[in-house]
């Protein structure tokens, strides 16, 4: 992009409420690509230029809502349009711009109907098979991912595995921070705290976490578990306190609320361990960005997370029951989880740098960008049918 040539412009359209999306579009600005930010609702703070328009509260203002999303798009002019999760409403108004080259990043719930409470709605999951069957460019996080859409269909001729990665000199080991967070939440230099980093609903199985947590107090005076509320279910949380108080670990566990991108290398360098037993799961960020704190993490035995990292790496795993999780927190020693944390930067430096992972997003761009532009036309009234009832 250094030699004279006009940068590439790059309409990004993702949820603005979650980091996820906002970062990568600005790893690929730093890239040196043109980048414009549109989505519905509001946008996390950032150095992009971002366009949104209001959440529609009634069916008028769905129509301004749309309109004004369009409009943000092909006023832009675009050479191509990244549409990050392969699903949901904003991903079918993507589709309905018409914008072409199209590029669609698949990054877990898109794809995984298992993920979902009641599973996936039918109208959902088609309208993600129209988006990724009208895709240029897919992008799995994850070869499991990946697996995943080439289930749906005959995709993989023009799909990628890009894990995106984390920033690493953001994401790192924050002594400092550490303190801080223990002492805003009364907790001793000499506790063992165990962090449950995702967020607060039956999917990741904070209840089995809480119970087997129960079996390591017992025997743990210094144990602590601290639970984040991020994307909290009041059901959930409200029979979490529940199962906690019939325990009588009132005492012993924490919820630490919720937490700015600035302030996740403070929490995850103010936890020894962190624990992650999800059902189902692509390949998390917060996993990523554990791994660059030098937080070692227990994860699940599922095979989705074994592409980046084997036991030793980072992390340990364990079977997603109870008496499994509660052996390992048990027998593993300070001396040991520090060793481990520190394996576990150096693995995740080496496969999963969002800076080099950007500059290979942008290689796939310019290659799709030099080849003929083909028109075409979005199936309006079936994408419109489906159009799914939240963003």
């Amino acid at each position: 992009m250094t030699d004279g040539r006009r940068r590439l412009r790059v309409c990004f359209v993702a949820n603005g409420r979650t980091p996820h999306g906002v970062t990568r579009a600005e790893a690929l600005a730093a890239q040196g690509v043109d980048v414009r930010f549109v989505t519905i609702g509001p946008v996390l703070p950032t150095t992009l230029a971002a366009l949104s328009t209001p959440l529609p509260r009634g069916p008028l203002s769905a129509l301004r809502a749309f309109a004004a999303f369009f409009r943000d798009i092909r006023s832009f002019e675009p050479d191509l349009l990244h549409l990050h999760y392969a699903g949901g409403r904003l991903g079918t108004l993507a589709h309905l711009s018409a914008v072409h080259p199209l590029v669609v990043s698949v990054i877990g719930g898109d794809v995984l109907p298992e993920q979902h409470e009641g599973g996936l709605p039918e109208a959902e999951r088609r309208a993600t098979g129209i988006i990724l069957e009208d895709a240029d460019l897919i992008l799995a996080k994850s070869d499991h991912l990946k697996s995943r859409v080439l289930e749906m269909g005959p995709f993989a001729s023009k799909t990628e595995v890009v894990r995106w990665g984390i920033d690493a000199s953001i994401f790192r080991r924050d002594d400092a921070g550490r303190a801080r967070l223990r002492a805003r939440f009364g907790c001793a230099d000499s506790d063992r705290i165990i962090l449950s980093p995702r967020g607060l609903q039956p999917l990741y199985n904070i209840d089995l976490i809480v119970e087997a947590f129960a079996r390591v107090a017992r025997n743990d005076p210094f144990a602590r578990l601290a639970i984040t509320e991020t994307g909290a279910s009041p059901a959930y949380a409200a029979a979490l306190r529940t199962q906690i108080a019939s325990l009588g670990i009132e005492n012993r566990v924490q919820f630490w609320g919720r937490f700015d991108r600035s302030e996740l290398p403070a929490l995850y360098s103010a936890a020894d361990v962190a624990v992650s037993v999800p059902r189902s799961d692509g390949l998390p960020q917060s996993l990523f960005e554990a791994m660059a704190c030098e937080t070692p993490t227990i994860l699940g035995d599922l095979a989705a997370y074994k592409e980046l990292a084997a036991p030793g790496e980072g992390v340990l795993y364990s079977e997603i029951q109870a008496d499994a999780l509660a052996a390992i927190l048990a027998s593993v020693s300070p001396e040991e989880l520090r060793a481990l944390g520190a394996r576990g930067r150096q693995r995740i430096l080496g496969v999963a740098d969002l800076s080099a992972e950007a500059k290979r997003v942008v290689a796939f761009y310019e290659q799709l960008a030099a080849r003929p532009r083909r028109r075409r036309r979005p199936r309006v009234s079936e994408a419109l049918s489906l159009l799914p009832r939240s963003l």
